[in-house]
């Protein structure tokens, strides 16, 4: 391009090279689309051929009346019916969106809601015959290998397919765009990361475009010289820069992408919804409403009490021990704060000597939390006996239960703040209390006190916070219980 040609001219031939850039784009899609079916189908096959190995002469005598169409109507016993089978579970993966090309496209549930529609739904009446226990062990034994053995093989082919992947992003095609101050912020990054590599930028004045054709030229001419498919923009733009960078990028045919704005940055992620025909971004919302909080509590109560019934036998012993080989009282009461920033006694174990708390001052010096707003020793002198395996088997907490019978807590979120803790808190700290404080959470099952960061905490918090479902819940208290019999992390 040169210098001195009218700026719609350089536009249009930046034009052509983008018809290069879509073809480019349109072949690694469908590569990688088609390697991903391919895979998929060959995976279903494996599996499937593996189980028609299965003694299905043995298995049909056990799945009652009409066992045999059962058999082997779930587990194809020929060339057929196995083509049959696996055609119509690549229908079912694509109907619930596995190979659709966004961040969680390797995302187990979707595969888990197509072997359910593809393999329970058409059994589904067969299921409540005669045997009703050996057909639903084989139903779950098959979908679980099925299931199984997709998410490994999609999880290693996503890994072994990065340089073709239509999500991401090759760093040396994508043009960061943006204030210089933002500019070096992202060039230093990429120096950090021992890329040696130049970074392609584009760096705005403050009263860029100008509304000069000039300007345009300059950033059509970095859009062709590094043949960018992609561009980053970094840092605030004003309207007329922003509109004009979208306009040369449309004419360079590359996809435009921001980076978070600062302000979000602790917060929620923006998303868009229509209203009245007219798209509005929502920058916030309240943590949990209507019937999310019925069905929380709802888990909450069932939980306590099997809970409770359950682990009696347990509670009994410790409060025995703790009576037995140290002076004090069997619970220790403590002030926290829990939802909305209200104060509740919150009950554990004693595991400490009963003046503990009067203690704490001399000992803030070896606080692991220095510079955070928490405290906690790796070894604490103040620990009785008994106190440091109630501690790490994470038994001190069982008290708790009460509190989540009556309403003070919950069995998932975060974790109860000390008032002096809470006094030390920064402003976007305070998402921990828009929901209850929970016994367990996702600090405790993704790493407990070996994360010694008190942003990566409230992180992991938050995340949980604006992603709330039932079955997260579950997930996090099924993880609890590695995380506790592992003991890692714990102090």
């Amino acid at each position: 391009m040169t210098a001195g040609s009218p700026v719609h001219l350089t536009r249009l031939e930046l034009r052509h090279r983008a018809l290069a850039l879509q073809r480019r784009r349109f072949w690694r899609e469908f590569s990688y689309g088609a390697i991903l079916v391919l895979a998929d189908i060959i995976t279903l096959a494996a599996v499937f051929s593996l189980l028609g190995m299965l003694p299905s002469d043995q298995l049909i005598p056990g799945m009652g009346d009409a066992g045999e169409p059962f058999v082997r109507g779930l587990i194809p016993q020929s060339a057929i019916a196995l083509g049959r089978r696996v055609t119509s579970l690549l229908f079912c993966l694509i109907v619930t969106g596995s190979y659709a090309q966004t961040e969680r496209q390797a995302h187990p549930a979707r595969m888990a809601a197509a072997l359910l529609l593809g393999l329970v739904l058409p059994r589904w009446v067969e299921m409540w015959h005669t045997a009703l226990s050996a057909r639903w062990l084989l139903l779950g034994f098959v979908l679980a290998a099925t299931w199984v053995a997709l998410v490994l093989q999609r999880r290693a082919l996503v890994r072994s397919l990065r340089s073709i992947d239509p999500r991401s992003l090759d760093r040396a095609r994508t043009l960061i765009v943006g204030s210089a101050e933002a500019v070096s912020g992202v060039v230093s990054v990429r120096e950090s990361d021992r890329d040696q590599s130049p970074t392609p930028t584009f760096v705005l004045s403050e009263t860029w475009p100008d509304g000069t054709a000039e300007s345009m030229r300059e950033l059509y001419s970095a859009l062709a010289d590094w043949d960018a498919d992609a561009v980053v923009l970094v840092g605030a733009l004003r309207d007329a820069a922003l509109q004009a960078v979208m306009i040369a990028a449309s004419s360079a045919g590359a996809s435009v992408y921001a980076t978070r704005r600062a302000a979000f940055r602790q917060l929620d992620e923006p998303s868009f919804v229509l209203r009245r025909a007219e798209p509005i971004a929502v920058l916030s919302r309240p943590a949990l409403v209507g019937s999310q909080l019925v069905l929380k509590r709802f888990v909450d109560l069932a939980g306590a009490v099997l809970g409770l019934v359950v682990l009696s036998p347990i509670l009994l012993l410790v409060s025995l021990v703790i009576k037995l080989t140290s002076r004090g009282p069997v619970l220790f009461r403590q002030v926290r704060v829990g939802l909305g920033g209200d104060p509740f006694v919150m009950m554990k174990f004693r595991t400490m000597v009963d003046d503990a708390e009067r203690q704490q001052a001399e000992l803030e010096q070896s606080n692991v939390y220095a510079s955070e707003p928490l405290f906690k020793l790796a070894k604490d002198p103040r620990m009785t006996a008994i106190g440091m395996f109630l501690r790490k088997s994470s038994l001190d907490e069982l008290p708790q239960m009460l509190n989540v019978l009556r309403g003070e807590m919950s069995l998932v979120g975060p974790r109860p703040a000390l008032p002096s803790e809470v006094r030390r808190y920064q402003q976007h700290h305070f998402v921990r209390f828009e929901v209850l404080p929970g016994i367990t959470g996702p600090w405790q099952v993704g790493g407990r006190n070996s994360i010694t960061s008190f942003e990566d905490i409230v992180q992991l918090e938050s995340s949980y916070i604006r992603g709330w479902t039932v079955w997260r819940d579950l997930a996090i208290l099924a993880r609890t219980v590695p995380a506790v019999l592992s003991m890692k992390g714990a102090f």
